[in-house]
C-alpha cells in the first residue's frame, strides 16, 4: 500500500512550489517567538469565489477535512476547529474563469498540526482517487499539492520544530524541494485512521501570483512591516514572528501580468491578525506610502498589489 501511494504521490513531484536560498538582511531584528498553535493565529480566514458551491463546499469537507460552520444563501462557512471561519465560500452565476497568467492566488496552505496529521491527509486523499500535484521537502516544512475543483491551489503542510529551521548567514531561511519520504512518514500513522482536519490546524500562509515582487516589497515591507525572509530576483516570503513565510509572491509566470476582475473566480481576500503596535504601524505605513484603505471596527481593509483584498484585524492580546 505505501510503495503504491508513494508512485502515485511523486509523479507529481516536478510541480512542486520550487524554494531557493534566501538573500535577506533582515534577519537579526526578527521577533524569535515561535509560530504555533499556542499563538493565534495570524491568517484568520480566506475567502474564495467558486462556480458550484454544493461542489466545492463538498469538497472542502469531504477530501480535506473541513467541517460546515454555517450555510446561508451563497455563502459556506468552513471550519477546523468548530468555533470560527477559516474558508468561506461564495458563489454568483456571475463569476468568470480566471485566466492562469494572471495575479492573484497561488495556493493556500493549510497547515496541520503533526506529521501524523499530514500522513493521514495524504493517504485519504490518494484512497479517493482525487488527482495529487506533488508532494516536497521543504526543509521546515513537508507539504502536499493539489488543486480545489476550481483550479485554486491548495497546500497542505506540516512543520519541522523551528529549531531545526536553517537559516543562512543574513538571517533568512533556507528552503529545498527535496523528495518527501512517503515510507518514513506513513510510519507515524500507526492505528491512527482519517477523521477531518485535526484540532490545531490553521491557515499556515497565502501564496500569491504577482507581477511586481517591487511594488510587493513596498507594500508588504515598507508599509505594513512584514519581515523579509526569503528573496530572489523571483520570488518574496515575507512573515511575523520570524516564521518561514506567512505571506509568499513570486513572478513565475511573468512579470506585468493583469489583475483578474472583481468577477473572477478564485480568491478575493483574507484577514490578517496584528498586534496593537503592528496595527498602528502598518497604518502609518499605509498613509505615508498613499495606499488607499478603510478603517472599520479595528480592522483596516486595503488592496494589495496583487488585487488581492486584506483585511489587517487588530488581535486579542
Amino acid at each position: 500500500m505505501i510503495k503504491i501511494v508513494m508512485i502515485i504521490v511523486l509523479v507529481g513531484l516536478a510541480l512542486s512550489v520550487f524554494f531557493f536560498l534566501v538573500n535577506t538582511g533582515s534577519g537579526e531584528n526578527m521577533n524569535t517567538a515561535v509560530y504555533t498553535e499556542d499563538h493565534e493565529p495570524r491568517i484568520g480566514h480566506v475567502e474564495l469565489q467558486v462556480s458550484d458551491l454544493d461542489e466545492s463546499a463538498q469538497f472542502y469537507e469531504d477530501l480535506i477535512g473541513f467541517s460546515v460552520l454555517e450555510r446561508s444563501g451563497s455563502t459556506v462557512e468552513l471550519t477546523a476547529d468548530g468555533t470560527s471561519p477559516q474558508l468561506i465560500l461564495t458563489h454568483n452565476n456571475n463569476f468568470e474563469a480566471r485566466s492562469p497568467r494572471t495575479t492573484g492566488l497561488y495556493h493556500l496552505a493549510i497547515l496541520v498540526p503533526t506529521r501524523q496529521d499530514l500522513a493521514l491527509s495524504i493517504q485519504h486523499l490518494t484512497a479517493s482517487g482525487y488527482p495529487l500535484q506533488g508532494a516536497a521537502d521543504h526543509q521546515y516544512s513537508e507539504a502536499l499539492y493539489l488543486a480545489d475543483p476550481d483550479g485554486n491551489g491548495i497546500e497542505i503542510y506540516t512543520d519541522r520544530n523551528p529549531k531545526e529551521w536553517v537559516r543562512d548567514d543574513n538571517g533568512g531561511y533556507v528552503g529545498a524541494t527535496d523528495q518527501l519520504d512517503l515510507e518514513n512518514l506513513f510510519a507515524e500513522v500507526g492505528d491512527a485512521e482519517w477523521d477531518g482536519l485535526a484540532e490545531g490546524t490553521r491557515i499556515g500562509h497565502m501564496h500569491l501570483q504577482a507581477s511586481d515582487l517591487e511594488a510587493s516589497e513596498a507594500f508588504y515591507v515598507d508599509a505594513l512591516g512584514f519581515d523579509i525572509v526569503a528573496q530572489d530576483s523571483h520570488m518574496l516570503f515575507v512573515s511575523k514572528d520570524a516564521y518561514h513565510h506567512n505571506i509568499g509572491m513570486n513572478t513565475w509566470m511573468g512579470t506585468d501580468i493583469p489583475q483578474p476582475s472583481e468577477n473572477t473566480l478564485g480568491l478575493k481576500r483574507f484577514t490578517f491578525h496584528l498586534t496593537e503596535d503592528e496595527y498602528r504601524e502598518a497604518k502609518a505605513g499605509l498613509t505615508e506610502g498613499n495606499f488607499q484603505f478603510e478603517e472599520e471596527n479595528e480592522a483596516l481593509m486595503v488592496e494589495d498589489p496583487t488585487g488581492v483584498e486584506l483585511k489587517l484585524i487588530l488581535k486579542s492580546e
